[in-house]
């Protein structure tokens, strides 16, 4: 006799139509006011980040972590890079962009969600290595030609953790 098949668990959505409800809210709201006063409107991007992120503090959505963060660090960077000039611009809005990738990493590891990576560290180094070279000036940047040299070690100290692991998992014969 063959097993009865169990239909999918049907995903509850209750919160959907509230959830969507607030956020084109929170989206509709930011752009009005940025439209009657454009000196608000630099932080426009910033709000809907936000907005993002509480999403997330209200359901625990890994998408709404992602799309907050990196939402919320694109936002902080554009307040600070209309406050700054040049490199120093540049380099705020590449540093505040690496801290959003880097919040989604924090989060995810302190909350404890099932849905813990480690890409976010990825663009969160690279991005703040460059915004970093970017605040020191000339002498970083003839240095950035090396960053490769990171890749290539993080690959090798990968593919250790790797091997160490398949050894550990071998049982002695």
């Amino acid at each position: 006799m063959e097993p009865a098949i169990q239909p999918a668990p049907q995903r509850q959505r209750t919160r959907d139509p509230l959830v969507g409800g607030v956020v084109l809210i929170i989206i509709g709201a930011a752009l009005l006011v940025a439209q009657f006063s454009p000196d608000l409107g630099r932080y426009v991007v910033l709000v809907i980040g936000l907005g993002l992120l509480a999403l997330f503090v209200i359901n625990r959505a890994y998408g709404a972590l992602v799309g907050g963060s990196i939402v919320t660090g694109v936002g902080v960077g554009i307040v600070l890079a209309s406050t700054y000039t040049g490199d120093q611009a540049g380099a705020a809005m590449l540093l505040s962009i690496g801290a959003g990738f880097l919040l989604i990493w924090i989060l995810s590891y302190a909350l404890g969600m099932k849905e813990r990576h480690f890409w976010p560290l990825v663009p969160a180094a690279i991005l703040g290595s460059i915004g970093a070279a970017l605040l020191i000036g000339e002498q970083a940047i003839d240095w950035i030609a090396y960053w490769p040299v990171v890749l290539i070690a993080l690959g090798a100290m990968l593919v250790l953790v790797a091997y160490l692991r398949r050894e550990a998992a071998t049982p002695d014969e």
